[in-house]
């Protein structure tokens, strides 16, 4: 029986029966039980499948660095497996487990993941024990979900049953008696789930917190707040809120203001800092009221901020830091005690709503404890901003619907196609409207043919189309796969191992290109920016071979090259005539340089801000505000393109595994995406510069109409407004404006729209 696996038997109520689900030739956990495919149930054992028909297994251990050899380095593993992680037992049909436990009531937690297999598989499966249940849904490998169900145990024995939508995967079993939950979660589960979710204790041991101080004297804390256990205080949403930061006199028991224009989203948030452990805390907001008028409480997302162990910069390691990141939904949480936890919401101003002042409350609850209402003071403006139609806010992308396309079943398919909607939906509500492709082929065959995916490339461009993004479409395509055809090797990252091809590589770059822009013509695509290669090194030989590839490339009659290198290397000044579009991580040239250039020649000046994206610890949230909107405007670029909507490696909320930190929106067991602060921050540097663009027009409308004088004055408030932002090639976190300026900016930039429109 399972004598052997009680970790502390005094009675029923006392037990831990243990299950470690996997392959033979896979570690086992100490103390825990094997579960084979072939473990089929015995009374006589005590425990195993009901059926074995269908089972499947999978293994793969990650304790050592990997290889790179794109970039020749030594990195971590995507993850880091335990005896428990690196198998599963996992299957397409209904399955049971079985195991035979005294009476009495148990915790029965369920492990499920995989640690590597298809990135396209969507596992989705209910995995239940009598009337408790869990929806378990996980998006490729090497992320996991523990589930802890409520159970009894009678004279049979429990059945922990898995029902597949798609498939189901099962690493291990953990039945705790009630007696020992307090014992063994804190003496065993919870050391083993930080070792699975985030880092196990050698590895632990490599890492050093950089503690956020903040020696601020506390304000003077009001007896009502000390009876009722919590602190309410607000600062502007552009400051990072961290779990230790004090409260200004002036933000405690705040009134949230903010205006907005019709359509427009803004956010609002509030902190909250217990002083003492605090239950059950729920945040609900009343409708906003103007007279009769009603933005109603649908319309304003609330959120809370999560905070999340970040390195120091994308690729650091070593040190992190608890930094504020993403905005998960939420219905009830704990709060422990002398933490910050901030709520975030944003308020969607309906197009048609009656422009006015607006008041209403956002009410925080939790047990045994007075409740508090937050008021709220919101103005919308009389003001339908406009789009410029010479600017693009773009994004790099990787599109779910790669992974729709090698689906392996009907739902994992819908999964990834509904992700796909989803997020442009998202990003269109974000102000992106224009998204990076790439169409891949193997190199051409011995007849010369490619065979590029034009099926999956149209989906792309039709979900473009339907969401109203913008061309033209930044193009990669698969010139490493024809230098390895020629050469028999990879050029490496940023091309560090690049050799001189022989002709018949460009020539076949060229016929790339040539059948590319045939099929884009024939399908009445928008136009293609041709990106052969990302980030080339300013190496002479990468240079040289630039130069080759670019050649190849415009040797196609009116095509566009794009490229991601920094004009102002001269490293790079042999590709400047072969290339139509530059995008640089800087603001650089200068705005002067820019327009001359542009003017002179019609090239283009594109940036990815890699500063305000991902090479940050996720807290530069001004500077992405002005990358996006004030500087953006003062720059003289035509399209922001950063760097991506969303990066994962490995667990995609565990941010100090794998090779580099995961970055920017998230995304929700079923796809739907969670936001993070600077996508929110991006948004409101969107919104900035169409104020600029609203009020420039109708400066030209005003003085068209022969109101010079007032046009005059408009123009003065915006100049004003242009000479107040301290030009960067970078905007991160020096020489910012304050945190509550930006608005104050803006407001200088609403007055005079409202002037202009007469509705002062």
């Amino acid at each position: 029986m399972l004598v052997m696996l009680l970790i502390a038997l005094s009675s029923a109520a006392n037990a831990a029966y243990l299950f470690d689900m996997g392959k033979a030739e896979s570690a086992v956990r100490p103390g825990f039980q094997p579960v084979l495919l072939d473990a089929a149930y015995s009374e006589a054992i005590g425990f195993g499948w009901q059926s074995a028909e269908g089972l499947e297994a999978q293994a793969q251990a990650y304790k050592e660095p990997v290889e790179n050899t794109s970039r020749g380095t030594m990195d971590p593993p995507p993850i880091y497996t335990n005896e428990l992680t690196e198998d599963s037992v996992q299957g397409p049909f209904q399955a049971t487990f079985l195991a035979k436990v005294p009476a009495g009531r148990y915790d029965v937690h369920v492990l499920c993941g995989v640690s590597a297999g298809n990135r396209s598989q969507f596992w989705d499966f209910t995995v239940s024990v009598g009337d408790a249940a869990a929806h378990v849904q996980i998006e490729g490998a090497q992320r996991f979900v523990w589930e802890t169900l409520e159970a009894t145990a009678g004279d049979e024995p429990l059945a922990i049953r898995l029902d597949p939508l798609s498939r189901w995967c099962l690493n291990a079993v953990l039945i705790v008696g009630e007696g020992e939950r307090g014992a063994i979660g804190a003496s065993s589960i919870e050391p083993l789930r930080q070792e699975i979710f985030a880092l196990p204790p050698e590895e632990w041991a490599k890492w050093t917190e950089d503690v956020h101080v903040d020696s601020r004297p506390w304000p003077p804390i009001a007896p009502a707040d000390q009876r009722r256990g919590y602190v309410i205080h607000h600062r502007a949403y552009l400051e990072p809120i961290r779990p230790n930061t004090v409260p200004l006199a002036h933000t405690l028991n705040p009134e949230l203001r903010a205006f907005a224009s019709l359509g427009e989203y803004e956010p609002l948030t509030f902190t909250v800092w217990p002083l003492k452990d605090l239950t059950g805390a729920r945040v609900s907001v009343s409708d906003l009221k103007s007279g009769n008028a009603t933005i109603p409480a649908a319309a304003i997302d609330v959120r809370r901020v999560a905070y999340v162990l970040c390195r120091t910069n994308y690729s650091a390691f070593g040190v992190y830091r608890r930094n504020p990141d993403y905005l998960p939904r939420f219905e009830s949480l704990d709060l422990p005690a002398r933490e910050n936890q901030r709520f975030w919401l944003t308020v969607h101003v309906p197009e048609d709503a009656r422009p006015g002042l607006y008041r209403g409350k956002v009410s925080f609850t939790a047990e045994g404890v007075p409740s508090a209402d937050v008021p709220i003071l919101f103005r919308v403006l009389p003001i339908r901003l406009q789009e410029d139609p010479s600017k693009l806010y773009g994004i790099y992308y990787y599109d779910p619907l790669d992974r729709a396309a090698s689906a392996p079943d009907d739902v994992s398919r819908a999964y990834f196609e509904r992700k796909s909607e989803l997020e442009h939906a998202d990003m269109v509500a974000h102000g992106t409207r224009n998204v990076t492709m790439s169409v891949w082929s193997p190199a051409a065959d011995k007849d010369g043919k490619f065979a590029f995916n034009y099926e999956l490339l149209g989906k792309k461009i039709d979900l473009f189309e339907q969401h109203g993004f913008r061309p033209p479409i930044v193009m990669g395509f698969n010139v490493g796969e024809i230098y390895r055809k020629h050469t028999g090797e990879s050029f490496g990252s940023h091309l560090r191992g690049v050799k001189a091809p022989p002709p018949e590589f460009a020539a076949e770059v060229t016929a790339a290109v040539a059948e590319i822009e045939r099929e884009r013509k024939a399908r009445g695509w928008p136009e293609f920016l041709y990106y052969p290669i990302d980030e080339p090194s300013t190496d002479a030989a990468s240079v040289e071979f630039m130069v080759t590839v670019l050649q190849a490339c415009r040797a196609v009659p009116g095509i566009r090259t794009y490229v991601t290198a920094d004009p102002t290397h001269e490293a790079f000044e042999p590709m400047r005539p072969f290339i139509d579009l530059w995008c640089t991580q800087p603001f650089a040239p200068d705005r002067e340089t820019v327009l001359a250039d542009s003017a002179a020649r019609g090239v283009e000046y594109w940036c990815y801000p890699n500063h305000i994206s991902g090479e940050n610890d996720h807290t530069p949230v001004a500077g992405a505000r002005m990358t996006y909107g004030f500087g953006f405007w003062r720059s003289g670029f035509r399209t922001l393109v950063p760097w991506i909507y969303q990066s994962s490696n490995g667990d995609p909320f565990n941010y100090l595994d794998g090779r580099y930190m995961d970055f920017f929106c998230r995304h929700e067991p079923d796809g739907t995406p969670i936001p993070v602060a600077m996508w929110e921050a991006f948004r409101e540097g969107y919104d900035d510069y169409r104020y600029i663009y609203t009020l420039q027009q109708l400066i030209e409308q005003t003085r068209q109409a022969g109101k010079a004088a007032q046009a005059d004055t408009a123009q003065q408030e915006l100049d004003y407004v242009w000479s107040a932002i301290r030009v960067q090639p970078k905007y991160k976190y020096d020489d910012l404006w304050g945190y509550e300026e930006f608005d104050a900016y803006r407001w200088v930039i609403a007055q005079q729209i409202m002037e202009l429109q007469g509705d002062r």
